[in-house]
């Protein structure tokens, strides 16, 4: 009696199936998202900030630059930012967090 062949040297149209161990991940976000530092505090004439670095992996949405009112686009590396010492509490710093370009928030005007 022949043997059958093992699930994973099956064949289709374009080549042997991958196991699920080689099949590729889906994309999104890694786990570089864990590793990356905890928010650090700003200060400035203008209050404390909270500044969370956000790498270009984790970059999935489009956002508008406070600064320069350009978009941040899917994939590129910014910042996230909010009032460390907000009037109304840490629930609304956080609700008004801004994303920034990295250049945008190193050289904005203090108001």
């Amino acid at each position: 009696m022949p043997r059958k062949a093992h699930p994973a040297s099956r064949k289709n149209n374009s080549g042997p199936v991958p196991s699920k161990w080689q099949k590729a991940r889906p994309p999104g976000r890694d786990i570089s998202r864990i590793l990356d530092p905890a928010p650090y505090i700003e200060k400035a004439g203008d209050g404390e900030w909270f500044v969370q670095y956000i790498p270009s992996v984790n970059a999935i949405k489009t956002y508008k630059c406070p600064e320069c009112k350009r978009s941040i686009i899917p994939g590129t590396a910014h910042l996230v930012v909010w009032q460390q010492d907000h009037i109304f509490g840490k629930q609304r710093a956080i609700e008004e967090r801004r994303h920034w370009h990295k250049h945008c928030w190193e050289t904005r005007r203090l108001w």
